[in-house]
């Protein structure tokens, strides 16, 4: 009977050993395998963020925000980590109506999204940037794909439009109308008004074309035996670029244009009348500041030097002699204010 009891002690004891070696065991083996699902990403992100859009999250702060919304390491901005299943591009840009954003993804899940905010910060693209990438990174399908079989066919992987988030309509203000008026010194004469209006095209949020003409009012010049009524049309080709500021606040560009116009001269009290217009050729360069008042308004001050490449003028004859009536002068100045409307 003592023979007995200690045979069942020992086999008791015996049991809990190997109960207690088996739990040892799966908790050592559990635990590498629950670090590496915490701790390895199955996603590395590129983040490019083009010009005026540095207020956007680099790819650190971005993958840290998708690992919040989902809860677990989904991306990883450390490219030198194990090798990714999918890699993820996301360029942001910057333009006049706000920011954007092309989310690109390869390897285990490809595709593209494009996100658009007319917000004046980059925080609400941030944030669609990262639910959408928490979407498309679910990390309950991060697991190992299975292997392809003859009798269990693989599941079919979720479509393009079920990823795609909600997105804002896009409102294109690439192009743009200025109406202008001003002040005109020694371009004539004397100081004069004058009216100027450009059709434009923005390239970049910071680079854009322009087309577009003016009008500087009569002016008058006297000259021996009489006087010449002056004025002035011309046409413009210029560019612009940023100097320093946003799109949606006070900025400055500096602009260079190409004008080309007609110098318009009408003699008065000579004793032969004469109308005569000559070839005016010049190019001008200077600032251009703009206060914007909604995304579509803006106020623009320009200021503008204007060298003079050719310098066509007027001559009258008066005693049997030929004196000249008029010629442009040397750099000219032209101010002015007006209104820019985005299209």
């Amino acid at each position: 009977m003592r023979e007995g009891t200690v045979d069942h002690v020992a086999s008791s004891r015996a049991c809990v050993h190997y109960v207690g070696l088996c739990l040892a065991m799966a908790v050592a083996s559990a635990t590498p395998l629950a670090a590496a699902q915490t701790s390895t990403a199955g996603a590395g992100l590129v983040v490019a963020r083009a010009e005026g859009s540095q207020d956007c999250p680099d790819a650190a702060a971005l993958a840290e925000q998708v690992r919040r919304i989902a809860g677990a390491k989904v991306i990883s901005a450390e490219l030198a980590e194990a090798p990714f299943e999918t890699w993820v591009q996301v360029t942001i840009t910057r333009n006049f109506s706000g920011y954007g954003a092309l989310i690109s993804t390869s390897g285990a899940r490809h595709g593209s999204r494009t996100l658009e905010d007319v917000g004046p910060t980059c925080a609400s693209l941030a944030d669609a940037i990262a639910v959408t990438l928490a979407i498309i990174l679910d990390p309950h399908a991060n697991g190992p794909v299975p292997k392809k079989s003859e009798c269990a066919p693989v599941p079919a992987q979720p479509t393009e439009s079920k990823l795609e988030p909600p997105t804002k309509p896009l409102h294109s203000q690439s192009f743009f109308l200025d109406a202008n008026a001003g002040a005109t010194v020694n371009v004539l004469d004397h100081a004069v008004p004058f009216l100027a209006g450009d059709v434009g095209f923005r390239l970049t949020p910071a680079w854009s074309l322009s087309l577009g003409g003016g009008y500087v009012f009569s002016d008058t010049t006297a000259s021996p035996g009489g006087e010449v009524e002056l004025s002035l049309a011309y046409a413009d080709l210029g560019a612009c670029g940023r100097g320093f500021g946003r799109s949606d606040d006070v900025h400055l560009d500096w602009c260079l244009a190409a004008m080309l116009g007609s110098l318009r001269g009408s003699g008065r009290g000579y004793a032969a009348g004469f109308s005569r217009s000559a070839f005016w050729l010049a190019a001008a360069v200077g600032p251009q500041v703009s206060f914007p008042f909604t995304p579509s308004l803006s106020c623009v001050l320009t200021g503008e030097a204007v060298l003079p490449l050719s310098r066509n003028g007027f001559e009258v004859e008066y005693g049997g002699a030929k004196n000249l009536a008029f010629r442009p002068g040397g750099v000219s100045l032209l101010v002015s204010l007006g209104v820019r409307a985005a299209l």
